[in-house]
């Protein structure tokens, strides 16, 4: 039986890891190839915007086993007509485990996600998604937008 539950301090390690195996899938990279410096920035990122409550996370546990997890980031824009708080959420972090995929886990993280931006009643959800998870958050209600543009600076 899988139960679900909020990540917490104690869950920074595994956050890491399942991050690392998500963007390696993501991005086609070997997991050997992983550097420590990304993992040493993730433990902080996760470390910090846990407490501060700027990140949340949930986590579906099989057997002792974290086979899925989900996140949410929460950040302040200036205000616009279509969002006039400026207060936004980004959904990132949605990773399950090729084991345990195709059974509805991440739909239900998805919703718990949404519960909690819902809570704080924010308007504004945004998020990148995979191939393989575009279905889900098309269900879920998400729609393709195409004018957003990415410019990765050199570092």
């Amino acid at each position: 039986m899988i139960q679900y539950r909020r990540a917490d301090l104690n869950d920074v390690t595994d956050l890491v890891n399942l991050r690392i195996k998500f963007l390696c899938e993501a991005e086609e990279i070997d997991e050997e190839t992983s550097s420590d410096l990304l993992e040493k920035s993730l433990t902080k990122y996760f470390t910090i915007h846990l407490q501060n409550g700027e990140f949340i996370a949930w986590l579906a546990i099989e057997d002792d086993l974290i086979v899925a997890t989900s996140g949410v980031s929460y950040s302040k824009v200036p205000p616009s007509f279509g969002n006039v708080s400026g207060e936004e959420a980004y959904i990132m972090n949605m990773y399950t485990l090729p084991q345990a995929r195709k059974k509805g886990i991440g739909t239900i993280l998805l919703g718990k996600l949404i519960e909690d931006i819902a809570k704080k009643n924010i308007k504004k959800v945004r998020l990148l998604t995979t191939e393989i998870g575009k279905s889900m958050y098309i269900r879920a209600g998400f729609k393709e937008n195409s004018s957003e543009m990415v410019l990765n600076l050199k570092e």
